[in-house]
């Protein structure tokens, strides 16, 4: 009888340790979905007219990639930018709200503002001020 409750015993001292040792307790944080590289659906100036990214248009190779140390901030890319603008630069972002303000973008560039991202789609205004043009840019960027 005493060895039954001795077996007894350490099974559930067995079971007990190794519960405890279960990797569930530390889940990993989910990736924020705005991370990714993003390619043109369509770009619209003022939200109307011709979409910029279609074939031949001053948009059709943009591409931004962003990458986030958290929810709230990370490092992003673009490549594909049409003039009067650099064709590529890089830099910081921090979130607050929908709008993602970006550092190290050229002067007239400040942030993407109303981001939104669903199913693999992401929506965001760009205003763009420059000495030689000022507009606002309606885009709509697939997830690659």
């Amino acid at each position: 009888m005493k060895k039954y409750i001795f077996y007894t015993f350490a099974l559930f001292a067995l079971m007990a340790c190794l519960m405890a040792c279960n990797d569930n307790n530390n889940p990993t944080p989910s990736t924020p979905a705005v991370v990714g590289t993003w390619k043109p659906g369509s770009v619209l100036l003022n939200n109307a007219g011709g979409n910029l990214a279609s074939t031949g248009q001053p948009y059709a190779n943009f591409q931004l990639v962003i990458e986030a140390t958290n929810e709230d901030n990370g490092t992003y890319s673009v490549t594909g930018m049409p003039l009067p603008f650099p064709a590529s630069f890089s830099g910081n972002w921090s979130k607050a709200g929908n709008n993602y303000t970006l550092t190290g973008a050229p002067n007239g560039i400040t942030s993407l503002n109303n981001l939104n991202v669903a199913n693999n789609v992401a929506t965001f205004v760009m205003v763009q001020n420059h000495p030689k043009v000022s507009v606002t840019l309606h885009f709509t960027l697939n997830k690659q």
